[in-house]
């Protein structure tokens, strides 16, 4: 490709055509560390205006992502707070439960007691 055949040329060759291509450039003189590639510097210009606005997009849905993370994060955050308050209502009302009986228990005890006085 360096040499001025088109890449699309280049590629469809075979490695025995490559290799021949090679040694004539090698017999013609031909330095592969010496070649320089010609730029068109509005194509370069276009590719780096790609490769920026490339760049750009993969940002923004990072930042998209990322936001869409958090917002998965804060509402699994207030999901297990109030689970955490429900399991706390259950706990208190299971406790005002058990006092609860245990002075019906300590009622029903005392009326007993006083059944028994009163025979």
């Amino acid at each position: 490709m360096r040499s001025g055949y088109a890449e699309e040329v280049v590629l469809g060759w075979s490695r025995d055509q490559l290799v021949s291509k090679y040694a004539e450039l090698l017999v013609q003189g031909w330095d592969p560390a010496t070649v320089v590639r010609s730029v068109d510097p509005e194509l370069e210009k276009a590719r780096m205006a790609h490769d920026k606005e490339m760049e750009r997009q993969k940002n923004e849905l990072r930042e998209k992502e990322l936001n869409a993370e958090r917002e998965r994060n804060e509402l699994e955050r207030q999901k297990n707070e109030l689970r955490e308050k429900e399991l706390a209502a259950q706990a208190e009302q299971r406790a005002a439960d058990a006092e609860q009986r245990e002075l019906r228990k300590a009622e029903l005890i005392m009326q007993e007691r006083l059944e028994r006085e009163k025979i």
